[in-house]
């Protein structure tokens, strides 16, 4: 079972929404095997924020535009069966639906870094 979970620049804590993350770290038998970037994730990162700023370039698009733009930058998750996430946008998790991803939710208390709440998920304790 190939599993996604969006993290930080470290690389390991948890990023709590998923679009704003800077990596996805992908797990296979409770091990990293690869990190795909969030280009998005980077790229938003304090750009067009604050008094005077434009507004968050998804707040601009409409629906099926801004699935068309999750759908092109998280496609490389659709080897994944499942993502564990704190937070997901619908345009995200739909997008990740139609591509047979299995979208689960884990809470805070579930633990703070990627490995954690794998761990847990693979022992059936989340």
């Amino acid at each position: 079972m190939r599993i996604a979970v969006p993290v930080e620049s470290d690389k390991s804590t948890i990023a709590r929404k998923t679009g704003q993350s800077a990596f996805f770290a992908i797990y296979e038998n409770e091990k990293v095997v690869d990190y795909i970037q969030n280009r998005q994730g980077h790229a938003d990162k304090g750009e067009g924020r604050g008094e005077g700023g434009e507004h968050h370039k998804h707040e601009r698009m409409q629906n099926a535009e801004s699935a068309n733009v999750h759908r092109k930058d998280i496609s490389k998750l659709s080897d994944c069966d499942l993502i564990l996430l704190q937070v997901v946008g619908e345009h995200m998790k739909e997008t990740l639906i139609s591509m047979g991803v299995e979208v689960k939710k884990v809470r805070q208390k579930d633990g703070s870094t990627a490995d954690e709440v794998v761990q847990k998920f693979l022992a059936k304790t989340l």
